[in-house]
């Protein structure tokens, strides 16, 4: 039985420890990818062996329009640019339907915030929204459907 459920990529938010922080425009980096490395046999010269190793989480890239809510940036600023603690938060990337009933859901963990990126100011940009990026590490991701 063919699933013909079509999902559309556009409408999804983020939460920050199960808090919903922003509606982004985009989002790079639900990845993970696992080293393999391979190992030659001994008397076996025809064959070898494929064994796995870590696996590497590459960061989580958010964009959005410029908005008077400031959560994100103030925990870039908090954990990056102010001596205090560092605090890690546990984190979801949320896919929804039109109807903003989640569909799916990517969990990432132990995330702090690692880079932000302004909006690209210019006269004569046209019809352009005013854009911010904030950049995310984690430790790991989990697809949850539900």
């Amino acid at each position: 039985m063919a699933d013909d459920t079509r999902i559309t990529p556009y409408l999804f938010t983020v939460e920050i420890d199960g808090i919903e922080t922003a509606r982004f425009q985009k989002c790079e980096g639900l990845e993970a990818e696992t080293f393999v490395y391979e190992i030659e046999e001994g008397g076996l010269n025809t064959t070898t062996r494929k064994f796995y190793g870590r696996t590497r989480y590459p960061n989580l890239v958010l964009e959005k329009g410029i908005s008077a809510d400031g959560t994100l940036f103030d925990w870039y600023r908090q954990t990056v640019l102010e001596d205090r603690k560092v605090e890690r938060k546990n984190g979801s990337v949320i896919l929804k339907d039109a109807g903003n009933n989640e569909v799916k859901r990517w969990n990432f963990f132990q995330a702090i915030p690692c880079r932000w990126v302004g909006p690209r100011l210019e006269g004569n940009m046209g019809a352009e929204f005013a854009l911010e990026r904030i950049e995310i590490a984690h430790e790991g991701l989990v697809v949850d459907t539900g």
